[in-house]
C-alpha cells in the first residue's frame, strides 16, 4: 500500500513511517522541514497522486501560535478535499484526548467532548471535517493519549526530575501515557482493520498516578526516590521569573489533567500493547542520554 504521512518528519511521523515500512508499505514524506506544506494544495496533490491512504499527522500543538487554526483546521480540510479528488481510499486523522477537556473518572470514545484551548478545539473541528467527507473515502479518528517519546519536552521534564525540581501540583491525578512506538502500532493496525467512521482512543494500558510515574523515571536515572510539590500559582510565578515554558499555566494545567482511559476498542480490532510503561521509560532515557 502507498501511504502519504503528513507530518513526516515529527516524533510520531517517523516512528508510524518505520512501523509501516516494516510492514512493506510505500512512504511518502510530507513535511515543512522539507518544504512540502499542507496549506499548498498544488504540492498536496502532487504527492498525494496514487496514494491508497493519508495518515494526516501534520499540526501544532502550542495554543499561543498564531498560525494553529490554519494549519489544525484549514490545513486539514485541504488534505481531506487532496485526499477526495485523488481518490485515496483510506484517511487516518491524528486528533487528541485534549478533545475531552478536564475529566473526572474513566473515559472513552463515547465521552462527550468539551474543548477548552484553542488546540483542543481546533482538534474538534479538525474531527468534524475528517467525519464531515466519510461518504466519499474511508475515514478513521485516532484520539491520541499524551505521547511519550525521546523529544525535547521530556527531556525538559527528565532534567527538572534529575534536578529535583517539585511538581508545580499535587501529582495525584491519573497520567495514563502512550509510548510512541506503541502509538505507531496503534495507528498501523487503524490502519489494516479499522472500521471507517470510528474513533479509535489510543492510550498504553498502566494507569499510573503522575507521581507514580515520576518516581519510576527516578528509579531508572538512578535517583532518589520521592516527588516534591509545590503550588501551582508558585509554578507559574517561578516559570515567569526563570522564563521556563514548562511552568507556564497551560503546560501546568496540561500535566496535572485527570488522564484515565479505556483502550477496549482499538484492542478489539487487534492491537495489543509490547511495551511495558516501564521499559518505555528505560528506552527514552537512553535515547536522551539522561542515566547516570
Amino acid at each position: 500500500m502507498k501511504v502519504l504521512i503528513t507530518g513526516s518528519s515529527g516524533l510520531v511521523g517517523k516512528e508510524v513511517a518505520r512501523v509501516l515500512k516494516l510492514q512493506k508499505h510505500k512512504i511518502v514524506d510530507f513535511d515543512l522541514q522539507n518544504g512540502k506544506s499542507i496549506l499548498n494544495e498544488k504540492q498536496l496533490l502532487t504527492e498525494i497522486k496514487g496514494a491508497d491512504a493519508v495518515i494526516h499527522l501534520a499540526g501544532i500543538i502550542e495554543t499561543e501560535n498564531p498560525s494553529l487554526w490554519k494549519i489544525n483546521v484549514e490545513g486539514t480540510q485541504k488534505v481531506v478535499n487532496a485526499a477526495v479528488k485523488a481518490k485515496v481510499k483510506k484517511l487516518i486523522f491524528m486528533s487528541s484526548t485534549g478533545v475531552y477537556g478536564v475529566t473526572k473518572g474513566n473515559v472513552n470514545e463515547n465521552t462527550p467532548v468539551n474543548p477548552e484551548n484553542e488546540y483542543e478545539k481546533s482538534k474538534v473541528e479538525g474531527e468534524k471535517i475528517v467525519l464531515g467527507s466519510k461518504d466519499k473515502l474511508e475515514v478513521f479518528i485516532v484520539r491520541s493519549a499524551m505521547v511519550f517519546g525521546a523529544n525535547e519536552y521530556w527531556k525538559k521534564m527528565f532534567y527538572m526530575l534529575k534536578k529535583e525540581y517539585p511538581l508545580p501540583c499535587n501529582g495525584k491525578n491519573t497520567f495514563q501515557v502512550v509510548y510512541v512506538n506503541e502509538l505507531a502500532s496503534a495507528i498501523a493496525q487503524v490502519l489494516k482493520n479499522g472500521k471507517s467512521g470510528e474513533i479509535y482512543l489510543i492510550s498504553g494500558k498502566e494507569k499510573k498516578t503522575l507521581n507514580e510515574f515520576c518516581e519510576m523515571v527516578q528509579k531508572e536515572l538512578g535517583l532518589k526516590i520521592g516527588v516534591k510539590h509545590i503550588p501551582t500559582f508558585i509554578g507559574v510565578l517561578a516559570g515567569r521569573i526563570l522564563k521556563m515554558k514548562l511552568l507556564t499555566r497551560e503546560n501546568i494545567r496540561h500535566l496535572s489533567k485527570e488522564r484515565n482511559y479505556t483502550i477496549t476498542k482499538i484492542e478489539k480490532i487487534g492491537y495489543k500493547q509490547k511495551t511495558s510503561l516501564e521499559k518505555a521509560i528505560k528506552k527514552v532515557a537512553k535515547t536522551l542520554k539522561l542515566k547516570e
